[in-house]
């Protein structure tokens, strides 16, 4: 409707690569995935919209990011309240010993432990002050934290957060050195791959936790697993991992106090309505002559 009120564009579902490349002299748009062969055969390509938060994972193939007249958008923010209510579900199963006792129930035992952790009164250190880590700090407003957070490009302090600084790694070492639960709510770019590694682990509190739902590859995982063995780090919580699925040799299997769920924290019941909701505004926006929403920039890599 959306496409007939503006002028009745053709909109068409593609169900194969070879039936998009059979249509594509006269596409303009392209929504969802970017297979190079559809894209390549559109000389008319104007937008292209896809339904991932990024732009990492082989979204953005060779060649795409250095054509001109092509605007890319994402969905950056779409999935932010459903990743930071899975990154605090993570957090509060460690610092609560949920991952401890659940196993308990499917055993028919009851061994109760009184070593329960604090929330209340403590200091999240978010890593991003997009849409993920702004939703991940205005849950923290509950629990009367104190909110610190760096970014990259981010230099307007939302309310939500007490801190706001540059992602300098002085910036970021402090960071890590008072937080007692950290999230990462940043891309996956150069400048943020094993951004946490062994240095920035060994500066974190032994009582604090670790939780990632953005992008895996920001985590050295092996450092991550020997902090987690040695008792450097009370408890991680992962959603993503560097290869997903998390390798049968990886030391996290096995390290205590963790927790995995298998990239899942951006589902929500309502994200297939909210995705075509979001793109039908923007396809107005497009066919108004106004800028889409969400542009990103692949060199950049969001």
């Amino acid at each position: 409707t959306v496409a007939q009120r503006n002028g009745g564009h053709e909109l068409v579902q593609i169900q194969s690569e070879e039936q998009g490349v059979a249509v594509a002299a006269d596409v303009e748009v392209v929504l969802g995935d970017f297979k190079k062969a559809v894209c390549e055969a559109a000389p008319n390509l104007k937008w292209m919209q896809t339904f991932a938060a990024g732009l990492d994972g082989g979204i953005i193939y060779e060649g795409l990011a250095d054509r001109e007249g092509v605007l890319i958008s994402n969905m950056a923010g779409e999935y932010a309240a459903a990743a930071a209510d899975h990154a605090w579900a993570l957090y509060l199963a460690l610092v609560r010993k949920l991952h401890r006792d659940m196993p308990q129930q499917w055993r028919k035992e009851w061994a109760a432990e009184h070593d329960q952790g604090d929330v209340v009164g403590g200091t999240l250190g978010v890593i991003g002050c997009g849409g993920f880590g702004v939703e991940m700090a205005k849950r923290a407003l509950g629990y009367d934290m104190r909110v610190v957070a760096v970014d990259s490009v981010r230099m307007e302090k939302p309310d939500c957060v007490s801190e706001l600084k540059s992602a300098s790694k002085k910036n970021l070492h402090s960071l890590l050195e008072r937080s007692d639960v950290v999230m990462v709510a940043t891309p996956i770019t150069p400048d943020t791959y094993r951004m946490l590694g062994a240095e920035e682990l060994a500066r974190m509190k032994p009582t604090a936790y670790l939780i990632n739902v953005a992008r895996g590859g920001i985590i050295d995982e092996e450092a991550l697993a020997a902090a987690l063995k040695e008792s450097r780090l009370a408890g991680a919580g992962l959603d993503v991992c560097e290869i997903e699925p998390l390798p049968a040799d990886s030391p996290l299997w096995n390290a205590p106090n963790f927790i995995l769920t298998p990239h899942v924290a951006g589902w929500a019941a309502s994200r297939p309505q909210k995705m075509f909701e979001f793109f039908c505004a923007n396809l107005e926006r497009y066919l108004t002559g106004q800028t889409p929403l969400h542009i990103a920039d692949p060199k950049r890599g969001f």
